[in-house]
């Protein structure tokens, strides 16, 4: 599935996803709304009936096209969004999930009376699909970090403390870069995909340190947490923390 998230704003009206079969078999796909909450510590929490009641949901104003594909192998198919908004819509962020599910395959019936069992692992996959209303003016600021070495895997994990305000969720990358005592500045952590969403106020991200041939020193930490598809070219926050050699085994 192409974008893995999709974000209406201004006067946009309508979207296209592309879902693609890459597996060896004809899969067929129903597609429905799901409402999620945001957790804190990452992934999300499918929202009751009841619990749907009064939470900002997307899917009111959205209609999409096909709701059931069947595609062989290698084979795409564009499913189109389209949005009509309330003339009396508060400024403010409203978010659906648009599911996925493959539906189990068709199986020939043994015709010797034999009795067969058939495992078949379905997959589903949901992606948010938002509309703002409103200039977007969402905040991030970097509040701490803990550096972390773990023994067993000889992996130093780096968590990274996010504070968010403000109405509107946030896209983007985040980057820290490292200074060491060689005055070369580079790449050393990176996590993809950061969304913050509106229900989130404080977030933990966790990064594996990805720099080789590394040796622990006295240097300085930058981290940054930068805007992508409709934030890009946005900075979001960047803070510097100054560290120590120690602080990389002393866990």
């Amino acid at each position: 599935m192409s974008p893995i998230r999709v974000a209406f704003e201004g006067r946009e009206r309508s979207h296209e996803i592309v879902l693609i079969n890459s597996s060896s078999e004809v899969k067929t796909y129903r597609l429905a709304w799901q409402e999620k909450l945001a957790l804190p510590s990452g992934g999300y929490k499918d929202l009751t009936s009841e619990e749907a009641i009064g939470y900002p949901s997307a899917s009111k104003m959205l209609r999409f096209s096909p709701r059931q594909v069947t595609l062989k192998p290698n084979e795409r198919q564009i499913v189109r969004l389209g949005l009509r908004r309330p003339k009396d819509l508060a400024d403010g962020e409203y978010r659906s999930h648009l599911k996925l599910e493959a539906l189990p395959p068709k199986r020939a019936k043994k015709s010797d009376g034999e009795m067969s069992i058939n495992l078949d692992v379905l997959l589903s996959y949901s992606l948010p699909v938002i509309v703002r209303q409103g200039k977007a003016n969402p905040k991030v600021e970097i509040t701490s970090k803990v550096l972390r070495f773990d023994q067993h895997s000889g992996k130093t994990m780096l968590n990274v403390n996010l504070t968010r305000t403000g109405e509107y969720s946030t896209a983007g990358n985040l980057v820290a870069y490292w200074l060491g005592e060689q005055g070369d500045e580079q790449v050393v952590a990176r996590l993809n995909n950061v969304n913050i969403y509106p229900e989130v106020n404080q977030a933990i991200k966790s990064m594996a340190w990805i720099a080789k041939d590394f040796t622990p020193s006295n240097g300085k930490l930058r981290i940054v947490y930068e805007g992508q598809q409709e934030f890009n070219g946005q900075v979001f926050a960047e803070k510097e923390f100054a560290v120590t050699a120690e602080a990389f085994t002393n866990n």
